[in-house]
């Protein structure tokens, strides 16, 4: 097994110059959630990257959602494709892959360009979060399938557009393929600079508060005017109090609108919530309480009402998630490395495959930092790092580990 392990690590180090290439081609693209020409030519071009080791590729086109935009209505918006990528299906002893292609960086956003911080940092929009991640999906599975071991185990890649909005289309795809599957890895970067994954995660909820008022002139007829962005700031001053009356519980009014014409008593005003909780009942309090502010702002010629969902269930980890987290952690000893895990107020798409009853380690993508930011940065050296990381763990897992996982 020493002999193996030194394959795999020499074979993947070989490589970092192509994934340091890879890795200006693909953040080099523009692949914000709603530029769905990005999207697509990403799409396109991971199709290309994992086409050699691939049974099949599929773009999967997803359904337009029903969303509340900014002005209070009701619009149809769509999202990029699913990028899914099989190897052996026919095998029942699999494993699901899982990263995003979508980023936070919008086309219009100034963060386009990587810059080298030093010989071993790269600060550049996606370059943790997470197309860095990609690329050690691709070279895992590369130097995977290099092995015999390849043959006993089967597995997929999910790569979806939205994530970073919350999967709100592309989740139902988890809840219609998680019983495939024996685990689930998800790429997204590593908790800390050192590499520490993410243990159990808070849920979340995006909600949307619509006040609306009448519309009058402001100067003939202000008084016959229902200003709706005072309403709503009645209301988002009683939401922001509901912080610190339950633990675990963090409401965070992210963005408001309201109002055109600056002589128009507005009529309409918008405010998007991002929730977080630490317990699935915490969404019943947090509507409880929202309806209690609602019930309380009641008053002739004005309305509040509350859209959106909890898309992102509360994560924590199952004792198939435990011997996961402790067969990789000897992997790390073996490669020299210490891997631990805590908790996290974040979410992403291992909530919603751990929601399904799957094994799910959500955070062995790369090692770097400040991300959502235009200082979000990776170590390059962990490109190959995680990489063999993940490799040796694919090799344990076809080996027998998925059966010790479901005991």
């Amino acid at each position: 097994m020493v002999k193996l392990y030194k394959e795999i690590i020499n074979l993947i180090d070989n490589h970092q110059a192509t994934m340091v290439e890879q890795l200006h081609q693909f953040c080099e693209i523009n692949s914000g959630t709603t530029n769905l020409t990005g999207l697509a030519i990403m799409a396109e071009t991971l199709c290309s990257a994992f086409k050699p080791i691939a049974d099949t590729t599929e773009l999967i086109t997803l359904p337009p959602l029903s969303v509340i935009d900014m002005t209070g209505n009701t619009v149809m918006q769509s999202c990029g494709d699913v990028l899914f990528i099989s190897k052996r299906p026919h095998l029942k002893r699999r494993i699901l892959l899982s990263g995003h292609m979508d980023t936070v960086y919008s086309a219009s956003n100034p963060f386009q360009k990587l810059s080298y911080l030093d010989a071993n940092q790269i600060n550049g929009p996606g370059v943790a979060d997470m197309k860095g991640g990609l690329i050690v999906i691709l070279h895992a599975l590369a130097a995977f399938e290099n092995t015999r071991f390849a043959e006993d185990m089967g597995w997929d890649v999910l790569i979806n557009s939205d994530e970073e909005i919350g999967s709100p289309a592309s989740g139902s795809l988890f809840n219609k393929l998680a019983h495939r599957y024996q685990a689930a890895l998800v790429y997204e970067p590593a908790m800390t600079p050192n590499g520490t994954l993410a243990k159990n995660r808070k849920g979340s909820g995006k909600l949307t508060l619509v006040a609306t008022g009448r519309a009058a002139h402001a100067g003939r007829a202000f008084d016959e005017g229902r200003n709706a962005i005072c309403y709503l700031a009645e209301a988002i001053t009683a939401v922001h109090a509901l912080n610190g009356q339950k633990n675990g519980v963090t409401i965070n009014v992210g963005k408001i609108a309201g109002g055109e014409a600056l002589n128009v008593v507005p009529d309409k005003a918008v405010a998007q919530l991002d929730i977080r909780i630490s317990l699935p009942e915490d969404e019943i309090w947090v509507r409880n309480e929202l309806n209690k502010i609602i019930k309380q702002l009641e008053r002739p010629d004005y309305s509040l009402n509350v859209h959106g969902t909890f898309g992102r269930p509360v994560k924590r980890i199952c004792a198939g998630t435990e011997r996961l987290f402790h067969r990789i952690q000897k992997i790390g000893e073996a490669l020299g490395l210490t891997i631990d895990w805590k908790d996290s107020g974040g979410c992403c798409d291992g909530n919603n495959l751990a929601h399904y009853g799957l094994p799910v380690l959500d955070t062995l993508g790369v090692r770097g930092g400040n991300i959502h930011s235009s200082d979000e940065y990776i170590l390059l050296d962990s490109l190959s790092e995680r990489a063999a990381l993940s490799a040796l763990l694919l090799i344990d897992l076809a080996q027998g580990g998925l059966e010790d996982l479901i005991k």
